[in-house]
C-alpha cells in the first residue's frame, strides 16, 4: 500500500477514536453513534488489513491470543446457554477496534498519544457543559446526581467515562504548551472535578484514588502527585461540607446482590447463564436488579467459571505489561485505568460484552493501549519527560 494511502487511512480512523471518545457527550441518540463509529473506525481498519494483507504487530501478542479465547468461548457459551444471540457480533466489533487502535499506533506513538490526550481535553469541556447544563439551564437542586448531555446519561456510566479520560489527560498531558493548550487544559480539568465530584459516584472516586496513588508511586510525576493532593483535598471537602453523600447511601445494597450473583453462578457454574435474563432480588427494596453490581461476578454469572478464568487471565495480562512499561508515558497511562477499572469494576459494570459504551473506556481500551505497547517501542516519541506539543503532530 502507498505510504499516502496508508496515511489517509490512519487519519480516517484517528477521527473515528475521537467520536469513540467523545462524541457521547453530544450526541443523543446511540443509533447514530454506532452507525457512525462503522464508518469512521472499523471501515478503514479493515481496508488497511485488505490493502496491507497484514496484521499491525501488537495483534500478534499474547494478550490478543488471550482474548480470542474469551471471544471463542463467549461464542460456544452462546450456542450452549443460549439467551440474546445478537451478542454473538460483539466480539467482532470489539475485534475491529482493538484493529484500529492498533493501526493508528502504527502511523506513530506520538500520534496516538496526542489523540488520546486531546480527547480527554474535549471530555473535560464536555464534562464542563453537561455540568453547566444540569444546574444552570435545567435548574436542578444541588443535591441532585448530575447526568450527562448526549447518550451517557445516567450517572455511574458518565462517571466511568469522566474518570477514564481524566486519567488519561493527567498522564499524557505534555510537559511544554502554549498559553490557549493550558486555558483549555484547565477548563478540562475543573470541568472533571465539578462533573465528578456532583456526579457523587462514590466507587469511582475510590477507583480515582486507588488509581492516582498507584500511578503516583511508580511514576513520581509531579502532575499525577498533584492529581493525589488534589483528590484528597476533594474528600476532605466533602466530608466536611457534604457528608450525607458519603453516609446516607451505606453500601447500596451490594452486599445483597453480590450473594444472589454467587448464588446464580454456583448453579450455573460451567457454562453459565449465557445471555438469557435474570433478576436478583433486594426484599428492602421489593425490587430486582439485572447485574449484581461487580464486572468480575457478572462474567461468571454469564460465562462460567471459565469465562471467569479466561477473563482474569486477560485482565492480569493487560496489568503486567502495562508494569513492564511504566516509564513510558502510554504505560502510565495504561496503569492508571488497568487500576481503575479494576476497583471501579469491584462496584458496578454490566458486564464486558455492550455494544460501544462508556465501559469500553474501561474494558477494552486498556487492552487497545496493551496491543499497542506490545507493538514494540515508540519510535517517533520523544525521550521520556520531555514531549512537547512538537512531538504529537500538533505544531
Amino acid at each position: 500500500m502507498p505510504l499516502i494511502c496508508q496515511r489517509r487511512l490512519a487519519t480516517w480512523a484517528s477521527a473515528g477514536l475521537v467520536l469513540l471518545l467523545c462524541a457521547p457527550w453530544i450526541l443523543s441518540s446511540n443509533k447514530l453513534y454506532h452507525q457512525m463509529i462503522s464508518v469512521l473506525l472499523w471501515l478503514p481498519a479493515v481496508l488497511f488489513v485488505v490493502c496491507r494483507r497484514e496484521l499491525p504487530t501488537g495483534l500478534k501478542s499474547p494478550d490478543m491470543v488471550i482474548f480470542l479465547l474469551f471471544s471463542a468461548w463467549t461464542l460456544l457459551v452462546i450456542a450452549v446457554a443460549g439467551g440474546d444471540l445478537g451478542k454473538a457480533k460483539l466480539p467482532f466489533y470489539v475485534g475491529l477496534t482493538l484493529l484500529a487502535i492498533t493501526f493508528i499506533a502504527q502511523a506513530g506513538r506520538g500520534h496516538l498519544t496526542s489523540l488520546l490526550f486531546w480527547s480527554s481535553v474535549a471530555g473535560g469541556w464536555g464534562a464542563a457543559l453537561s455540568w453547566a447544563v444540569f444546574y444552570g439551564v435545567q435548574e436542578h437542586a444541588w443535591s441532585d446526581r448530575v447526568i450527562a448531555l448526549g447518550v451517557w446519561d445516567t450517572p455511574i456510566m458518565a462517571a466511568h467515562a469522566a474518570g477514564a479520560l481524566a486519567l488519561l489527560g493527567l498522564c499524557l498531558a505534555p510537559v511544554r504548551s502554549s498559553g490557549s493548550a493550558m486555558a483549555a487544559m484547565l477548563v478540562a480539568a475543573i470541568g472533571y472535578l465539578l462533573f465528578l465530584g456532583f456526579g457523587q459516584t462514590r466507587g469511582v472516586w475510590v477507583a480515582l484514588a486507588a488509581s492516582l496513588l498507584v500511578t503516583a508511586a511508580l511514576s513520581r510525576s509531579r502532575l499525577i502527585l498533584a492529581g493525589v493532593v488534589v483528590m484528597a483535598l476533594g474528600m476532605a471537602g466533602v466530608w466536611l461540607v457534604w457528608p450525607d453523600v458519603l453516609l446516607e447511601r451505606s453500601l447500596s445494597y451490594r452486599p445483597t446482590l453480590w450473594s444472589g450473583g454467587v448464588r446464580l453462578m454456583e448453579e450455573h457454574w460451567l457454562f453459565g447463564m449465557g445471555f438469557n435474563e435474570f433478576h436478583i432480588p433486594v426484599e428492602e427494596l421489593r425490587r430486582t436488579f439485572k447485574h449484581p453490581h461487580n464486572l468480575f461476578l457478572n462474567v461468571a454469572m454469564r460465562l462460567g467459571v471459565v469465562g471467569l478464568l479466561l477473563w482474569l487471565a486477560l485482565w492480569a495480562a493487560i496489568g503486567w505489561r502495562a508494569l513492564r512499561h511504566y516509564r513510558d508515558e502510554m504505560g502510565r497511562a495504561l496503569i492508571a485505568l488497568w487500576v481503575f477499572s479494576g476497583v471501579a469494576f469491584l462496584t458496578d459494570g454490566f458486564g464486558p460484552w455492550l455494544k460501544p459504551s462508556a465501559d469500553w473506556l474501561l474494558t477494552w481500551l486498556p487492552l487497545g493501549l496493551s496491543l499497542v505497547l506490545a507493538g514494540g517501542p515508540a519510535e517517533d516519541s520523544a525521550r521520556p519527560g520531555q514531549r512537547g506539543w512538537s512531538n504529537t503532530g500538533f505544531m
